[in-house]
């Protein structure tokens, strides 16, 4: 590892960031596509990386309203409860501190923390979710918002995301993007400042408070 970026904080996205969710993720809105007679493939496009509503309004403008938001949450509740870390994700982000990371996720707050909690992370003390913000990913909010909260600028932080509407979120907040390859092909993610494998390729020094990003 030759190259390095000092920052002083971390914002990570969850699903097929942190938690191995991609299938969930896929089966949860299968189901849902199911139970309203729609061929998949026509709500795939608009799953990852966005929040349940922005995906509903995007399906069709009619299931767009808070009781078919609530089914897919029930839905979402429950998948979660069996999800996975991504390979490497525990232990890189038990090197940082808990007030020095922070979580940015299209995902409602119950189903990001049943995720989280199922793979074995400790949430962090900073987490900013469906609920918080106005407009979601590929909008800057989520990242701007969760840098605020750590008491940052975004350009101070590293984000980390699968997602194109992710890797767009964090690079329009001015965030310095890392883009893993779980989900998406590299060529979908060139917006990112880095794209690598997965968190084996990356490793975290603490310089006194701030820190350097190594790959």
């Amino acid at each position: 590892m030759i190259n390095r970026y000092s920052c002083k904080g971390f914002i990570f996205d969850v699903d097929a960031t942190l938690v191995n969710t991609t299938l969930v993720i896929n089966n949860i809105w299968k189901k849902w596509a199911g139970q309203n007679g729609i061929d998949f493939s026509i709500v795939y496009p608009h799953v990852h990386g966005r929040k349940i509503s922005e995906t509903l309004e995007l399906v069709g403008s009619q299931y767009a309203n808070a009781d078919e938001e609530n089914v897919v949450k029930k839905i979402a509740i429950e998948a979660m409860e069996s999800a996975t870390e991504i390979d490497g994700a525990l232990s890189f982000v038990e090197n940082i501190p808990k007030c020095s990371w922070a979580i940015a996720t299209s995902g409602p707050r119950k189903v990001a923390e049943t995720s989280l909690l199922a793979s074995g992370f400790k949430l962090p003390m900073n987490m900013v979710c469906a609920e918080d913000v106005i407009f979601g990913k590929p909008h800057p909010e989520p990242f701007a918002l969760a840098a605020k909260n750590l008491g940052l600028k975004a350009v101070s932080c590293v984000a980390f995301e699968d997602s194109p509407a992710g890797v767009k979120s964090a690079k329009e907040a001015g965030c310095f993007t890392v883009a893993i390859l779980t989900s998406h092909k590299e060529s979908e993610l060139v917006l990112a400042d880095l794209i690598v494998d997965g968190f084996s390729d990356l490793a975290i020094e603490n310089k006194n408070g701030s820190y350097e990003l190594c790959w």
